[in-house]
């Protein structure tokens, strides 16, 4: 069959992602057939491992694809995306990389005549001697990396456990015994820039340090973010978007340290304090709170539940979005519908809908529920009550809070999010409202600056909500949403200046943003003088403990394995039982990733990657927010890369209790041995030979 390069071009990514192993082996099979894969053949007989990844991570974390990939696009795997998600510890790894992927786009440019193939192909043999030194850099990945290339660099064979464990173990007792030692994403050396980044500080008037010269990553950054709020809003707008293909603002940043860089880079704010009138707050006092006033968040938000209904909605897989059959629609039953003039809209072209489906999943009144290969959208019994038990002015507070605190751009599939949370972008955006009028988009150019900051479909909440009054127009043929001017309204005004004080005076910290399970009830204190109607607010969701048995199929490729684990055993528990259903060595790092029912991503590492989150050796099956048929990733070797599939098929209840025979003592004895009792699992099932852990290497293409 005749390779066809187009074919994830025509697909949704949802539809693409399942497909993409097969396509990577075809590219590949095209590759080895022409002129120039012969040619590269001939000096490297093995080889294919740096083609299939870079087609693989530029579509999974990039959405780029080999027909449109720009040099830009390139430049951003290269520099970014392979640094940061490739963790490898040998050197000899990356040898052949760029002769492999020069070759590729040669054979790209010959046989395709892509636009951009010469200029990739040109691009990555002038990194030939960089990139080596990018994937070994730990600036350029997370924790883990850089704790496997601090071990490394003492010294210490960091691909076995016995490695792992010594280099732990010298790092602890120096954090006890000797001088302070700086964490793991310490004062660095400066590399060399990348282009962009050179770019953009010129534009801003900024030097970049010296090669070699030390730097503190964060330091830099609120430079970096500084000298952008000291433009004006609609040129720090314009230039933000302009960045937004490119570097991931928190890629060089450990997760830990991105709730202190948020707060620190939101007290750079050139304006700290907003004056709040009298009038304003008795404008507040004087505002009902209905279905309709001051907006119609509540009515379009009820009509978001009852539209996914006691039986709930298909979604798709991957981002778990509203399919495209039901978007016009839903559109047509909210109170303002939205006109587009797209072929082939997704839930994120109707930006209304894509704001209230983010408020589904904060709120956690929907939860996902994965049966087979099929993905729904089902109303969680629990918090639909509670909602529905809620005054109008409590429901409106309840979503404001959710929206303002709890929502993250990650929820509605986007993984560049930085560290701002959606009150954060909304608030000081706020800020270009204060001294005009409104704000006007003569063309669609000048509306795209809303993509990233603070999100269309923040513009779309904030309508709802009774904030502003949008104007919009007949959109373009191919386009969609025609935004012609954005008005703050006076309640929303005294509303978000309110808020915007309260986050300053909190120093822009609110409970539930580091811990989402705590209640809402966050911003009662500072809106209740004005709304005493709000008395009560939406529950938030909770997993229970379900210390039954756990069947889980975990899959790598075509092979599979049906595990059976107690709920009373860890993650480490688990991570033992699948590696030794594959018969691999127990001598690398690891880490589990799975999705909260609100749509976050939680990962669980290995106790010795010391990262300071959630590790394996602590976080008990029971406990997984898991519904039967979710999936979570297992990776298993920071350096190959093992990555398996574990699929919650079922949970057992646990086995009825004996009736308690004899005297007192005796039951005393049969609870201590149960509390010790090491937690059980089983293979029940093996389907396929696993491959070898250390293969020889020596495949033919």
């Amino acid at each position: 069959m005749t390779f066809d390069i187009y074919l994830l071009e025509k697909l949704d990514y949802d539809d693409a992602e399942p497909l993409l192993d097969d396509y990577i082996n075809d590219a590949l099979q095209a590759f080895v057939q022409s002129k120039a894969g012969q040619a590269h053949i001939k000096l490297h007989p093995q080889g294919g491992n740096w083609i299939g990844t870079f087609i693989e991570m530029a579509y999974l974390y990039g959405e780029y694809i080999l027909p449109k990939m720009t040099k830009g696009n390139a430049q951003e795997v290269m520099e970014y995306i392979l640094p940061r998600k490739l963790t490898l510890v040998n050197p000899q790894n990356v040898e052949g990389a760029i002769d492999e992927l020069v070759a590729f786009w040669t054979f790209l440019d010959e046989v395709y005549r892509f636009r951009s193939a010469k200029a990739i192909a040109k691009y990555l043999r002038s990194i030939e001697d960089q990139f080596p030194q990018w994937m070994f850099d730990p600036n350029r990945g997370g924790i883990a990396k850089q704790f496997l290339m601090e071990g490394t660099e003492a010294g210490f064979d960091m691909t076995t456990e016995a490695g792992i464990q010594a280099f732990q173990a010298e790092y602890n007792q120096s954090l006890q015994t000797g001088p302070p030692r700086a964490p793991l994403a310490p004062v660095v050396p400066m590399t060399t820039p990348p282009p962009d980044m050179q770019a953009a500080f010129a534009r801003l008037g900024l030097d970049l340090p010296q090669e070699g010269q030390p730097i503190n990553l964060m330091s830099l950054m609120e430079q970096f973010l500084g000298a952008v709020e000291q433009l004006e809003p609609e040129a720090a707008e314009q230039f933000l978007e302009s960045l937004t293909t490119g570097i991931d603002p928190s890629a060089s940043l450990p997760t830990e340290d991105l709730s202190d860089l948020r707060a620190s880079l939101l007290h750079n704010s050139p304006r700290q304090v907003i004056p709040f009138s009298d009038a304003q707050a008795t404008l507040l006092r004087d505002q009902s709170i209905t279905t309709t006033e001051p907006g119609t968040i509540l009515r379009d938000f009820q009509t978001m539940v009852d539209f996914i209904g006691s039986e709930g909605v298909a979604v798709s897989g991957k981002r778990q979005h509203l399919p495209l059959k039901l978007l016009g629609e839903l559109n047509q039953q909210l109170s303002n519908p939205i006109a587009i003039a797209l072929k082939r809209p997704q839930q994120k072209s109707y930006p209304n809908i894509h704001g209230l489906y983010l408020l589904l999943r904060a709120t956690g009144i929907v939860n996902v529920v994965v049966k087979g290969k099929q993905s729904r959208l089902i109303i969680n019994a629990a918090i639909h009550d509670s909602w529905q038990q809620l005054n109008p002015a409590a429901q409106y507070f309840s979503l404001l809070e959710a929206w303002f605190i709890r929502s993250h751009p990650e929820m509605l599939g986007e993984e560049r999010s930085g560290p701002f949370t959606m009150g954060d972008r909304c608030l000081k955006s706020w800020l270009d409202f204060i001294p005009k009028p409104a704000l006007t988009f003569a063309n669609y150019n000048e509306q795209e600056q809303l993509i990233y900051w603070p999100g269309i479909y923040n513009i779309a909440l904030m309508e709802m909500f009774g904030l502003v009054q949008i104007t919009s127009s007949r959109p373009t043929q191919g386009k969609g949403w025609r935004i012609k001017r954005v008005e703050a309204l006076p309640f929303g005004n005294a509303l978000m200046t309110c808020l915007y004080n309260a986050n300053f005076e909190n120093q822009y910290q609110w409970p539930g943003i580091t811990d989402p399970t705590l209640p809402l009830g966050d911003f009662q204190p500072v809106l209740q003088p004005y709304f005493p109607d709000w008395q009560q607010s939406l529950v938030v969701p909770k997993s229970p403990f379900r210390s039954g048995r756990h069947i889980f199929k975990v899959s790598l490729g075509k092979v599979w394995r049906r595990i059976a684990i107690s709920g009373e055993a860890t993650l480490a528990d688990l991570s033992a039982w699948i590696l030794n259903s594959v018969d691999f060595d127990h001598d690398h790092l690891d880490q589990f990733t799975y999705k909260t029912p609100t749509g976050r991503t939680v990962e669980v590492v290995h106790p010795y990657a010391d990262t300071g989150d959630l590790t394996t050796d602590t976080v008990k099956i029971g406990s997984l927010p898991l519904s039967e048929g979710s999936t979570m990733e297992y990776l298993f070797d920071f350096g190959d890369c093992w990555q398996f599939s574990v699929q919650l098929e079922t949970v057992e209840p646990p086995p009825e209790p004996e009736p308690e025979k004899g005297f007192q003592r005796v039951k005393q004895k049969k609870r201590r041995q149960s509390r010790t009792h090491k937690p059980s699992g089983e293979i029940l099932e093996v389907h396929g030979k696993a491959p070898e852990q250390y293969p020889a290497y020596d495949e033919e293409w």
